[in-house]
């Protein structure tokens, strides 16, 4: 029986049990406020109780009793804040959240101070008559003082209470301000959300759904993340919050926020693969790309004349195997990247260690040349330099904080060391996108995808690589199951729509996520008929990859019964027969196979096989000889047409074949075959000097034990019985162990 938890018991709706938990709990901590709440919420649950054991049942009674279990989940969770408050003060949520009961910050005064210095900051870029010097020290000031009241209010979102009504009120006005700039706007709604991790508010998360509603791309979009991941980490308790359920539930009822819902749920899945595009970004293919001579920062031209005075040609040094294979990699790169792959964690991870990136706020800050650090670096820096690195921005997929990382390695490095980067970004950028590249680059609008695929970047980064990040609940951590909406009855209305919950069915399958996969292909109820086959070859495809052979050989059969012409099924369909010993099935299979193929080699060995499985040796030998026809050049072939011709009563012809085979090659399996020979002939002494030959070949003992075994289940047949040949296989190894 699992260990009883206050959480647990709410879950299940236990709310006596609860309390009383509750109440040991709180009695502890001497808070005078939880006990009074906490109080309240017995009181109340007593007094309805006994009015129904007096037979007045209140028509009100489940929602007055879901109410007290939603305010039974916030006592605790205050509670567990307050025992994290008093353990460890110097956490750094901690020592924010005590800061900020000391300040207590006015969020209507700090809205204004806000938009008065953005109103500034606005009207200082636009200046062009004020004289420079005075306009750019005015310009510094302000963006100073943004960059303080934006963290202000961050810092009081994130470590805020549960919400009143009129908090609520409060920030649905400053989402709603026509003044307040749309970046404020985003970097609230990450407070937020992280505010919900440490202290689940349901009014929160209502104000995300309104959020989502913003004509802004990027405060939508972080809605929607946020509200998604909140889901997920809170899903067990929400049943007890119906009107998040219920939103939900009606914002499913439009194709935009389904599609974009499965968006995200899809690219938080491949975030939680980052490590393994990290592991093939560093190992395979980052070394490829820097193995070219185009991706090495040399001067091509001084390199060729330091070859040419060694009388080499530098035309020999062009067009490598490792320019070759460089562009291989770029391309996968390229390809990873498209789908959603975070290729550039691992480059951008160390430079996470900049004073910027010790204020959480700056994690979150859509990347601006008007932050303070940006904006000096965009003041200091020649043209030229700047000119490149726009340009770069426009173009790349970098997420907002390796765009702060890499202004602020740029700024870090010498002049020669920013020449020889622009440099190699300009010539990378000029030739994908031609000469006149900077002419072209124009502000575009950015797109949702790219909005909240950056934004799930942001957030990784904020949860692997922020200074006190092992402070933070991480999303991504190996506690979690994988982003399938089938896990969290909250999300389940997704998947009602077919395509969507296809696609990402698709999506999961091709990240080798089979059992999610065949779960989401599985509520689409697939039925038999012909539009459906593809459906039945991916549940199939799972099946066989997860090793549920028996049940792939079902999809499969109803997959070709509906689409008899797909070789892929055909294919798919022969193999997971084998797998399960289904000889006759799978044989008549390969055979379809090789109807299109007569001459495919594997096709081939596959039905030989099988038929040799069915004790059909007679039957195989027309292939067999049509295999060593065919594959001349390897022993495999000859090998198997000597064993059904020893199966079919040749010994001669089987003798012939397996001594011309140990004259070209004595090796181990050579030996052995033809010690085997030997042994059913009676000799035994030839047989002996065969297999102690083939154990001194052997690089160990597992290659000898492998070979002399392969032919198990056929040497009964020849009349070598299992005890005989152990007796056999002991006295050679008696001897080499004596010896």
């Amino acid at each position: 029986m699992p260990n009883k938890n206050i959480y647990s018991e709410l879950q299940q709706g236990n709310l006596i049990d609860a309390l009383v938990m509750l109440q040991t709990k709180v009695s502890s901590l001497g808070d005078w406020q939880l006990q009074q709440d906490l109080e309240r919420v017995r009181d109340t649950y007593s007094t309805m109780l006994s009015y129904l054991a007096q037979g007045i049942e209140d028509p009100k009674a489940q929602s007055i009793r879901i109410d007290l279990i939603q305010q039974a989940y916030s006592v605790n969770d205050r509670a567990n804040r307050a025992i994290t408050l008093k353990k460890s003060p110097f956490n750094k949520y901690c020592q924010v959240y005590t800061q900020n009961k000391a300040e207590a910050l006015d969020v209507p005064t700090t809205q204004v101070a806000l938009e008065t210095v953005s109103e500034e900051i606005k009207r200082l870029l636009s200046d062009i008559d004020q004289r420079e010097s005075i306009r750019q020290h005015d310009l510094k000031a302000a963006v100073l003082q943004h960059d303080k009241l934006i963290g202000q209010l961050f810092n009081h979102t994130w470590t805020s209470d549960i919400w009143t009504k009129s908090d609520y009120t409060l920030y649905t006005q400053l989402m709603e301000s026509k003044q307040l700039p749309a970046d404020d706007k985003a970097i609230i709604i990450s407070a937020l959300t992280l505010a919900c991790y440490e202290l689940f508010d349901a009014r929160k998360l209502m104000l995300l759904f309104d959020s989502y509603l913003h004509r802004d791309v990027e405060v939508s979009q972080r809605s929607l993340v946020g509200l998604i991941l909140l889901i997920i980490r809170f899903d067990s308790r929400l049943s007890f919050y119906p009107q998040i359920k219920s939103r939900f539930t009606l914002y499913c009822e439009n194709k935009q926020f389904i599609e974009e819902s499965f968006r995200v749920l899809m690219q938080l899945q491949y975030s939680k693969m980052t490590d393994s595009v990290s592991a093939k970004m560093t190992q395979d293919i980052m070394p490829a790309i820097l193995r070219s001579s185009r991706f090495k920062g040399i001067d091509l031209r001084n390199l060729d004349q330091e070859l040419t005075k060694n009388g080499e040609n530098p035309e020999w040094h062009q067009n490598t195997k490792d320019d070759t294979r460089a562009e291989k990699m770029m391309q996968q790169m390229t390809d990873m990247q498209t789908e959603g792959a975070d290729v550039y964690w691992s480059s951008f991870v160390s430079l996470k260690g900049f004073a910027f990136f010790y204020q959480l706020h700056h994690w979150f800050a859509p990347f601006s040349f008007e932050y303070p650090e940006s904006y000096q670096f965009a003041q200091s820096m020649r043209p030229e330099i700047l000119q490149t690195v726009k340009a770069l921005f426009q173009l790349a997929p970098f997420c907002s904080s390796d765009k702060y990382s890499f202004i602020f390695m740029m700024d870090s490095v010498k002049q020669t060391g920013q020449d020889m980067i622009v440099n190699q970004i300009n010539s990378q950028l000029n030739e994908e996108g031609g000469s006149d590249i900077f002419e072209q680059i124009k502000p575009r609008v950015r797109k949702a995808k790219e909005v909240s695929r950056c934004y799930i970047f942001d957030l990784y980064r904020v949860f692997k690589a922020y200074p006190y990040h092992s402070e933070l609940f991480d999303p991504f951590g190996k506690q979690l199951v994988n982003f399938s909406p089938l896990y969290f009855d909250t999300l389940k209305p997704l998947t009602d729509n077919y395509d969507d919950t296809l696609t990402l069915g698709e999506f999961m399958m091709r990240r080798g996520a089979y059992a999610d996969a065949l779960a989401l292909f599985n509520k689409l109820q697939p039925q038999e008929r012909e539009e459906d086959s593809d459906l039945w070859q991916k549940m199939g495809f799972c099946m066989q990859k997860n090793g549920d052979m028996m049940f792939a050989l079902q999809m499969y059969r109803i997959a070709h019964q509906l689409n008899p012409n797909s070789k892929w099924t055909v294919q798919h369909l022969a193999q997971t027969a084998f797998e399960v010993k289904n000889f006759d099935e799978a044989e008549k299979h390969f055979d379809l196979l090789l109807a299109d193929d007569e001459d495919n080699l594997k096709w081939l060995y596959k039905k030989a096989e099988c038929m040799f499985r069915q004790g059909k040796y007679e039957e195989s030998l027309p292939t067999l000889y049509k295999l060593s026809y065919l594959d001349e050049k390897t022993e495999k072939a000859q090998e198997m047409l000597a064993w059904g011709q020893l199966m079919t009563g040749n010994s001669e012809k089987a003798e012939k074949i397996h001594t011309e085979l140990m004259e070209q090659n004595p090796s181990v399996r050579n030996n052995i075959n033809l010690a085997h020979l030997k042994l059913k002939k009676g000799e035994v002494q030839n047989a002996y000097n065969f297999y102690a030959a083939a154990y001194k070949l052997a690089k160990n003992e597992d290659e000898f034990m492998k070979a002399f075994w392969e032919w198990r289940p056929y040497l009964q047949q020849i009349g070598l019985d299992a005890e005989r040949m152990k007796l056999m296989l002991d006295s050679v190894r008696m001897k080499e162990v004596e010896s």
